[in-house]
């Protein structure tokens, strides 16, 4: 009861927030979702979300706050206390398995000069590609749904400070500084979302006599820090970025020591160095797109290192081609390559992964019907991740949909571990 009264003293302090300011424009959005697990015969989650946002004129700027308010009358999807992964004073509040209430995203942005600023908890979004990450790794990521969740909506805005400066050749600039070390949030044990291949996390159980230990997020503010360039600029039908970021990798490095009371599996992060580029242009029906990322200290999972893991370098393409000759329709095929550079007889993943998007999406009566596929495919173990949508616009603020979710394969792919997490989803949005 006491975790209740914290969770709707939170849901109590927003709304009495939003409604009585009085200056500015508030809006937001009010959803409704429910999942159902029919290879479980139980429902994945039954959720409300409420998200508030409030813009106001400040200081020759303008002020944006958004608060993000969630009811689950499951219990599957929530970690039952608040995330370690956060950094210290910057997590939500996860203080039921039934809902949480967080201050989603707070900031100030405002034009002096040539110079855009941005300061506050915000989102960053790089690169090209379309469901997976290659560049866009500024802002972690709440794996509660795996790779479910909308983008926009999974990731975990952050603290920092944010300048784009305008060159004379009309390029630009962008700098961050981001002091919160909060990283990704991952699935709890509870989960049908808990990661389980091998790939990713070491093997073992209470039964084996081996413990795991939760990551904690980095807690030196300073030390710990990300700093970020972008140079973008438009050239000959090309729009293009060179990218550089020195930050704390969000994947959690899981490593096998040995103590006094038995075998424990400790979580830690590194710190890596990315260098990366993406480019996009029309042509006729056609957009390209590419992206490419260089990434030093990276580990990954091992068969011969005592700990479990070893350190390599490793290396990422991403080439996607949309395709909009037809009428209301969207075809999108993107091929996802990473190289890992060095240990390739030590490690347990293939040094060479490939993995093949497609994405359809067909609008028709006038545009209130969107039917949207996707289908998220490994060339090296075969697994995947098929998604259906149909969504239909009621009325001009108010969308009703239902899909359905497939994962393929065994439980060594990292689509196939969620073999038994498949699918039907039904929800209502309404923005206002």
């Amino acid at each position: 009861m006491q975790h209740l009264r914290k969770l709707f003293g939170g849901w109590a302090l927003s709304l009495f927030v939003a409604g009585y300011i009085q200056a500015g424009e508030l809006g937001g959005m009010l959803k409704s979702e429910a999942a159902y697990s029919y290879l479980d015969h139980q429902w994945q989650k039954q959720a409300v979300e409420l998200e508030l946002e409030w813009n106001q004129a400040v200081f020759e700027g303008e002020l944006t706050l958004i608060t993000r308010m969630l009811l689950d009358g499951e219990d599957l999807l929530n970690p039952a206390d608040k995330p370690d992964t956060y950094a210290q004073g910057r997590s939500p509040r996860h203080d039921a398995r039934h809902g949480s209430a967080a201050l989603r995203e707070l900031y100030w942005e405002a034009a002096q000069g040539d110079t855009y600023w941005r300061l506050g908890k915000q989102q960053v979004v790089w690169g090209e590609a379309d469901g997976l990450k290659l560049l866009d790794v500024i802002n972690p990521q709440s794996y509660r749904e795996f790779i479910l969740d909308d983008f926009d909506d999974s990731r975990i805005p952050l603290w920092m400070v944010n300048a784009e400066h305008t060159l004379p050749d009309d390029s630009v600039l962008q700098v961050l500084w981001i002091p919160d070390s909060t990283t990704h949030d991952l699935a709890p044990r509870h989960s049908p979302f808990r990661l389980s291949s091998p790939l990713l996390v070491p093997q073992g159980t209470a039964a084996s006599g081996v413990r795991f230990e939760s990551p904690s997020a980095p807690a030196r503010v300073l030390r710990d820090s990300d700093f970020a360039l972008r140079l973008a600029r438009f050239w000959q039908g090309w729009d293009y970025t060179l990218n550089y970021l020195y930050h704390t990798v969000d994947e959690p490095i899981f490593r096998t020591v040995t103590t006094a009371d038995g075998p424990v599996v400790q979580a830690d992060f590194s710190r890596s160095h990315l260098l990366g580029a993406s480019a996009s242009t029309a042509i006729e029906d056609w957009i390209v797109r590419l992206e490419f990322a260089y990434e030093t200290n990276r580990y990954h999972r091992s068969r011969q290192s005592p700990n479990g893991v070893v350190k390599a370098n490793q290396w990422g393409s991403v080439l996607g081609l949309d395709y909009q000759g037809w009428r209301d329709q969207l075809v999108s095929l993107q091929w996802f390559h990473s190289r890992i550079l060095g240990h390739t007889d030590r490690i347990v993943k293939d040094p060479r992964e490939q993995v093949m998007t497609l994405i359809w999406e067909w609008r028709f009566m006038n545009d209130t019907l969107t039917l949207r596929t996707s289908k998220l495919y490994s060339l090296n173990r075969h697994d995947s991740l098929m998604r259906a949508r149909l969504s239909y616009n009621l009325v001009s603020s108010v969308d009703v949909y239902a899909g359905v979710d497939r994962f393929y394969g065994t439980q060594t792919g990292v689509f196939g571990q969620f073999d038994q997490a498949d699918r039907v989803v039904t929800g209502v949005e309404w923005g206002f």
